[in-house]
Protein backbone atom coordinates (compact mmCIF):
# COMPACT_ATOMS: atom_id res chain seq x y z
CA UNK A 1 0.00 0.00 0.00
CA UNK A 2 1.54 3.30 -0.92
CA UNK A 3 2.00 6.23 1.07
CA UNK A 4 -0.62 8.45 -0.63
CA UNK A 5 -3.08 5.18 -0.63
CA UNK A 6 -2.22 4.60 3.58
CA UNK A 7 -2.42 8.46 4.31
CA UNK A 8 -6.64 8.96 2.59
CA UNK A 9 -7.11 5.30 4.57
CA UNK A 10 -6.26 6.52 8.37
CA UNK A 11 -7.27 10.02 7.49
CA UNK A 12 -10.93 8.49 6.56
CA UNK A 13 -11.05 5.88 8.95
CA UNK A 14 -10.42 7.42 12.28
CA UNK A 15 -13.40 9.42 13.18
CA UNK A 16 -15.66 6.41 12.12
CA UNK A 17 -12.97 3.61 14.32
CA UNK A 18 -13.68 5.99 17.46
CA UNK A 19 -17.68 5.40 16.40
CA UNK A 20 -17.36 1.97 15.67
CA UNK A 21 -15.73 0.87 18.58
CA UNK A 22 -17.76 2.87 21.35
CA UNK A 23 -20.48 0.68 19.72
CA UNK A 24 -18.93 -2.10 20.25
CA UNK A 25 -17.74 -2.19 23.57
CA UNK A 26 -20.42 -4.10 25.95
CA UNK A 27 -21.16 -3.71 29.95
CA UNK A 28 -20.14 -7.38 30.46
CA UNK A 29 -19.18 -8.70 33.68
CA UNK A 30 -16.38 -11.34 33.74
CA UNK A 31 -12.93 -12.02 32.67
CA UNK A 32 -13.90 -13.18 29.36
CA UNK A 33 -16.94 -13.49 27.86
CA UNK A 34 -18.31 -13.82 24.07
CA UNK A 35 -21.30 -11.20 23.13
CA UNK A 36 -23.92 -12.40 20.46
CA UNK A 37 -23.64 -9.30 18.16
CA UNK A 38 -26.96 -6.85 18.59
CA UNK A 39 -27.79 -7.67 22.16
CA UNK A 40 -26.34 -5.16 23.53
CA UNK A 41 -28.12 -2.25 21.23
CA UNK A 42 -29.18 -0.05 23.91
CA UNK A 43 -25.93 -0.05 25.41
CA UNK A 44 -23.68 0.23 22.69
CA UNK A 45 -25.31 3.48 21.01
CA UNK A 46 -24.89 4.59 24.50
CA UNK A 47 -21.38 4.26 24.76
CA UNK A 48 -20.88 5.53 20.62
CA UNK A 49 -22.24 9.04 22.69
CA UNK A 50 -19.28 9.12 24.62
CA UNK A 51 -17.31 10.58 21.52
CA UNK A 52 -20.05 11.45 19.35
CA UNK A 53 -21.18 14.06 21.86
CA UNK A 54 -18.80 14.44 24.73
CA UNK A 55 -18.03 18.43 25.66
CA UNK A 56 -14.44 18.48 25.30
CA UNK A 57 -12.11 16.42 24.25
CA UNK A 58 -8.74 16.57 22.50
CA UNK A 59 -6.04 13.87 22.11
CA UNK A 60 -3.22 12.65 20.01
CA UNK A 61 -3.21 9.59 18.06
CA UNK A 62 -0.07 7.91 16.37
CA UNK A 63 -1.04 5.16 13.07
CA UNK A 64 1.44 2.37 12.10
CA UNK A 65 1.26 0.05 9.32
CA UNK A 66 3.07 -3.21 9.82
CA UNK A 67 3.40 -7.15 9.55
CA UNK A 68 1.09 -8.47 11.54
CA UNK A 69 3.93 -10.42 13.34
CA UNK A 70 6.93 -8.35 12.74
CA UNK A 71 5.51 -5.23 14.14
CA UNK A 72 8.75 -3.44 15.03
CA UNK A 73 9.38 -3.26 10.82
CA UNK A 74 7.42 0.07 10.07
CA UNK A 75 6.28 -0.06 6.35
CA UNK A 76 4.44 3.95 6.78
CA UNK A 77 3.72 5.61 10.02
CA UNK A 78 1.63 8.83 10.38
CA UNK A 79 0.31 10.96 13.17
CA UNK A 80 -2.48 13.55 14.10
CA UNK A 81 -4.45 15.15 16.42
CA UNK A 82 -8.15 15.41 17.42
CA UNK A 83 -10.03 18.24 19.04
CA UNK A 84 -13.96 17.04 19.37
CA UNK A 85 -16.75 19.07 20.95
CA UNK A 86 -20.44 18.63 21.38
CA UNK A 87 -20.75 16.49 18.01
CA UNK A 88 -18.44 18.82 16.31
CA UNK A 89 -14.52 17.50 15.55
CA UNK A 90 -11.52 18.83 14.51
CA UNK A 91 -7.98 16.57 12.90
CA UNK A 92 -5.28 16.81 11.06
CA UNK A 93 -3.60 13.94 10.10
CA UNK A 94 -0.41 14.26 8.03
CA UNK A 95 -1.32 17.10 5.97
CA UNK A 96 -5.12 16.94 5.99
CA UNK A 97 -7.74 18.75 8.05
CA UNK A 98 -10.67 17.80 8.25
CA UNK A 99 -13.51 20.12 10.22
CA UNK A 100 -17.04 18.99 10.89
CA UNK A 101 -18.70 22.45 11.59
CA UNK A 102 -22.08 23.62 12.31
CA UNK A 103 -22.98 23.75 8.61
CA UNK A 104 -20.46 21.57 6.52
CA UNK A 105 -18.46 18.80 6.88
CA UNK A 106 -14.68 19.98 5.14
CA UNK A 107 -11.64 17.90 3.97
CA UNK A 108 -8.55 20.18 3.34
CA UNK A 109 -6.10 18.17 1.50
CA UNK A 110 -2.68 19.99 1.82
CA UNK A 111 -0.86 17.60 -0.20
CA UNK A 112 -3.23 18.17 -3.55
CA UNK A 113 -4.29 21.84 -2.61
CA UNK A 114 -8.35 20.64 -2.63
CA UNK A 115 -10.81 21.45 0.09
CA UNK A 116 -14.07 19.30 -0.24
CA UNK A 117 -16.98 20.68 0.65
CA UNK A 118 -20.19 17.85 2.06
CA UNK A 119 -23.39 17.93 4.07
CA UNK A 120 -22.39 18.26 7.55
CA UNK A 121 -22.81 14.52 9.26
CA UNK A 122 -25.44 14.11 12.06
CA UNK A 123 -23.67 10.96 12.40
CA UNK A 124 -19.96 11.00 11.15
CA UNK A 125 -18.83 8.28 9.63
CA UNK A 126 -15.20 9.86 9.00
CA UNK A 127 -13.27 6.23 9.16
CA UNK A 128 -15.61 4.36 6.99
CA UNK A 129 -14.78 1.25 9.35
CA UNK A 130 -17.42 -1.39 7.83
CA UNK A 131 -18.28 -2.68 11.47
CA UNK A 132 -20.30 0.58 11.83
CA UNK A 133 -22.99 -1.42 8.91
CA UNK A 134 -25.32 -2.91 10.67
CA UNK A 135 -25.37 -5.79 7.19
CA UNK A 136 -22.37 -6.15 6.99
CA UNK A 137 -21.92 -6.56 10.79
CA UNK A 138 -25.48 -9.17 10.48
CA UNK A 139 -22.87 -10.72 7.46
CA UNK A 140 -19.13 -11.11 8.24
CA UNK A 141 -18.91 -11.27 12.41
CA UNK A 142 -18.06 -14.45 13.33
CA UNK A 143 -17.45 -13.36 17.13
CA UNK A 144 -16.90 -10.99 20.13
CA UNK A 145 -14.72 -11.60 22.99
CA UNK A 146 -14.07 -8.84 26.00
CA UNK A 147 -11.70 -9.24 28.55
CA UNK A 148 -10.75 -7.95 31.14
CA UNK A 149 -6.87 -6.92 31.74
CA UNK A 150 -7.13 -5.10 35.42
CA UNK A 151 -9.60 -2.68 37.16
CA UNK A 152 -10.19 -0.38 34.71
CA UNK A 153 -9.22 -1.55 31.50
CA UNK A 154 -10.54 -4.33 29.01
CA UNK A 155 -9.83 -5.47 25.65
CA UNK A 156 -12.41 -6.31 23.05
CA UNK A 157 -11.87 -8.44 20.00
CA UNK A 158 -13.78 -9.01 17.10
CA UNK A 159 -13.44 -11.56 14.65
CA UNK A 160 -15.09 -11.71 11.00
CA UNK A 161 -15.52 -14.42 8.82
CA UNK A 162 -13.51 -15.07 5.59
CA UNK A 163 -13.95 -12.84 2.90
CA UNK A 164 -14.19 -10.16 4.75
CA UNK A 165 -12.28 -6.57 4.44
CA UNK A 166 -10.67 -7.27 8.17
CA UNK A 167 -10.11 -10.52 9.81
CA UNK A 168 -10.51 -8.93 13.35
CA UNK A 169 -9.95 -5.64 15.58
CA UNK A 170 -8.87 -5.44 18.93
CA UNK A 171 -9.40 -2.40 21.00
CA UNK A 172 -8.06 -1.52 24.12
CA UNK A 173 -10.14 1.04 26.30
CA UNK A 174 -10.96 2.12 29.61
CA UNK A 175 -14.38 0.94 30.76
CA UNK A 176 -14.63 3.85 33.38
CA UNK A 177 -13.80 6.79 31.19
CA UNK A 178 -14.88 4.34 27.33
CA UNK A 179 -11.70 6.23 26.00
CA UNK A 180 -9.59 4.32 24.11
CA UNK A 181 -6.32 3.15 24.48
CA UNK A 182 -5.12 1.13 21.64
CA UNK A 183 -6.93 -0.39 18.02
CA UNK A 184 -5.32 -2.95 16.25
CA UNK A 185 -7.20 -3.48 12.78
CA UNK A 186 -5.46 -7.00 11.06
CA UNK A 187 -6.47 -7.05 7.24
CA UNK A 188 -5.53 -10.59 4.83
CA UNK A 189 -2.33 -9.32 2.66
CA UNK A 190 -4.53 -10.33 -0.50
CA UNK A 191 -7.00 -7.50 0.00
CA UNK A 192 -7.40 -5.11 -2.58
CA UNK A 193 -4.63 -2.02 -2.60
CA UNK A 194 -2.23 -4.24 0.06
CA UNK A 195 1.31 -5.41 -1.34
CA UNK A 196 1.47 -9.16 -0.22
CA UNK A 197 4.97 -9.22 -0.54
CA UNK A 198 4.36 -6.61 2.05
CA UNK A 199 3.39 -9.00 4.72
CA UNK A 200 5.58 -12.91 5.09
CA UNK A 201 2.86 -13.65 8.00
CA UNK A 202 -0.31 -13.31 5.69
CA UNK A 203 -1.66 -10.11 7.57
CA UNK A 204 -1.32 -6.60 7.40
CA UNK A 205 -1.45 -4.21 11.01
CA UNK A 206 -2.85 -1.08 11.12
CA UNK A 207 -2.42 0.41 14.81
CA UNK A 208 -3.95 3.25 16.11
CA UNK A 209 -2.33 4.46 19.53
CA UNK A 210 -4.35 7.06 21.47
CA UNK A 211 -2.65 9.77 23.60
CA UNK A 212 -2.54 12.80 26.13
CA UNK A 213 -6.23 13.30 26.37
CA UNK A 214 -7.87 16.21 27.81
CA UNK A 215 -10.99 17.63 28.89
CA UNK A 216 -10.26 21.14 28.80
CA UNK A 217 -12.58 23.57 27.17
CA UNK A 218 -12.08 23.36 23.04
CA UNK A 219 -12.50 26.52 21.52
CA UNK A 220 -14.79 26.83 18.88
CA UNK A 221 -12.73 28.51 16.41
CA UNK A 222 -11.42 24.88 15.74
CA UNK A 223 -14.91 23.97 14.19
CA UNK A 224 -14.67 27.08 11.70
CA UNK A 225 -15.91 26.60 8.26
CA UNK A 226 -15.28 29.81 7.70
CA UNK A 227 -11.28 29.62 8.22
CA UNK A 228 -11.05 28.05 5.19
CA UNK A 229 -14.26 29.36 2.86
CA UNK A 230 -16.58 31.84 1.75
CA UNK A 231 -19.61 31.18 0.13
CA UNK A 232 -19.73 33.87 -2.27
CA UNK A 233 -22.18 34.50 -6.25
CA UNK A 234 -23.76 31.23 -5.76
CA UNK A 235 -20.42 29.37 -4.87
CA UNK A 236 -17.50 28.55 -2.36
CA UNK A 237 -14.10 29.83 -2.96
CA UNK A 238 -11.12 29.39 -0.65
CA UNK A 239 -10.16 31.88 1.81
CA UNK A 240 -6.84 34.14 1.17
CA UNK A 241 -4.73 31.91 3.04
CA UNK A 242 -5.91 28.96 0.90
CA UNK A 243 -5.67 30.95 -2.83
CA UNK A 244 -4.91 28.16 -5.35
CA UNK A 245 -7.19 25.12 -3.55
CA UNK A 246 -9.57 23.70 -5.30
CA UNK A 247 -13.16 23.37 -4.26
CA UNK A 248 -14.74 20.37 -4.40
CA UNK A 249 -18.77 20.84 -4.08
CA UNK A 250 -20.64 17.74 -2.87
CA UNK A 251 -24.33 20.03 -1.07
CA UNK A 252 -27.15 17.66 -1.39
CA UNK A 253 -29.25 19.67 1.11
Amino acid sequence: MNRIILKDTCMSRVKSLLIAASLLLVTGRGLSQSVIPGTELFQMVKLAETYRYIPNLSFDIDIRYTDSLDVDSVIEQVSGNYKLHGGLYYTYIDSTEIVQGSRYSLKISHWDSVISVRDRQDYPDVMNMPVTDTLYWATFTQGITLTNVNDSVRTLKIRFKPGALYSSYEVRYNFKTFLMEQVKCYMPAGTPGVDPGSFPSGKGLITFTFSNYSTAPVSGAWFSEDKFIVYQDGQFVPRPDYTGYFVETNITQ
